[in-house]
């Protein structure tokens, strides 16, 4: 067992450093050979009064798990190196490791990897040729009432059981969360994104990938701009935006929703829908509780909204249509109809439904009274 001390702004904390043995391998490729070492270590970093930890990593997956009763940081992390021979291999080895940083209520767990004047002089072959592979990846088993902030540039993610907040940015990789005790945020330029269980708040964000979100207590903001989503159970209101892929939201409040190109499902809708879509096809399963406003337009697909009970008050219809049929399963008192436009008054008519499309069909329904 080693012990290193370290003095940050006055605070005094023992960081506790257990190697594991390393595992070196020589990995043949034609002619040529590269020599790998991997190495996992710990420490246990006192927590003495800091309410939020910080972790950061360019090149390396990330876990941070919240453990009830626990009082300290209990840190696992495993250094990879990948070099031409054993010399340039461990000359950067020593150079990588975990730094850990307080101030005041906030401890900053970074990964260090040599920078480029550490990697100049007699390694520059090194740098050049195709075996070169730096990485650490980082195990945390913390006290769950933290505030937890996770930046990382590539490599996967995974948070759980956190009663603080929690915020992740990843330039690269997936990021997986369940069980968050209060508000989410989640910014990924490339990578799926699964979340389960957020009992505040939810901002999820993905350039390129799938997002999949369930059990979400409050309001959610979810967009991609490639790729599909699927939601469910969203105590809150909905917010959501798609330049690429479709979405399902089953069992949400408002919704409200921007696409390109994509089909958009809301089912099991509490309160009202505002959608707006380039192209793809719009269903909307409705359950207000009561009265709602409506407005859905798509410049090319089919609209269907269906009312699984009569909206209270009642509803103004304006359907429309450019290139597509209207069909409507309703006690509505019309007051304009043509080849494909409709309007009239369902029951006392105290919300407003629009609906229009440029090309495609529309159908309104709802059971029978």
């Amino acid at each position: 067992m080693k012990h290193k001390e370290s003095k940050r702004r006055g605070a005094t904390f023992v960081l506790c450093t257990l190697v594991i043995p390393a595992l070196v391998l020589i990995v043949s490729a034609g002619q040529t050979s590269a020599y790998e070492r991997e190495e996992t270590l710990q420490k246990l970093i006192p927590l003495q009064g800091a309410e939020s930890v910080v972790i950061v990593n360019s090149r390396g997956d990330i876990r941070v798990i919240g453990e009830k009763g626990r009082k300290d940081i209990s840190c696992e992390y495993t250094k990879r190196v990948r070099a031409r021979n054993q010399e340039d291999a461990n000359r950067l080895f020593n150079l990588m490791d975990l730094e850990v940083k307080r101030d005041g209520a906030d401890i900053t767990i970074s990964a260090r990897y040599p920078d480029r004047s550490e990697r100049e002089g007699n390694i520059v072959s090194y740098l050049k040729q195709r075996y070169a592979g730096l990485g650490i990846d980082i195990n945390l088993m913390v006290p769950p009432g933290l505030n937890i902030k996770i930046i990382t540039a590539s490599g996967d993610t995974e948070l759980a059981s956190i009663l603080g907040a929690a915020e992740i940015a990843a330039a690269s990789g997936d990021v997986e969360v369940t069980g968050i005790g209060s508000d989410l945020k989640i910014d990924v330029s490339s990578g799926d994104i699964v979340v389960s269980g957020v009992s505040g708040k939810a901002f999820l964000s993905s350039a390129s990938g799938d997002i999949e979100a369930h059990h979400i207590t409050g309001d959610a903001a979810v967009r991609s701009a490639s790729g599909d989503m699927l939601l469910s159970e969203i105590g809150g209101d909905l917010t959501a935006a798609s330049a690429s892929g479709d979405i399902t939201a089953e069992g949400v409040g408002a919704v409200t929703f921007s696409g390109t190109s994509g089909s958009a499902t809301f089912t099991g809708v509490r309160k009202g829908v505002t959608a707006t879509v380039s192209t793809g096809d719009v269903e909307v399963e409705a359950v207000p509780a009561s009265g709602a406003n409506y407005e859905i337009r798509t410049s090319s697909g089919q609209i269907e909204l269906r009312f699984e009970k009569p909206m209270r008050g009642g509803f103004m219809l304006k359907a429309q249509t450019t290139s597509g049929d209207i069909s409507v399963n309703l006690p509505i008192a019309v007051s304009r109809v043509g080849r494909h436009q409709l309007s009239g008054a369902v029951r006392e008519g105290k919300s407003v439904v629009v609906l229009e499309t440029a090309s495609g069909d529309i159908i309104v329904s709802e059971p029978e009274e």
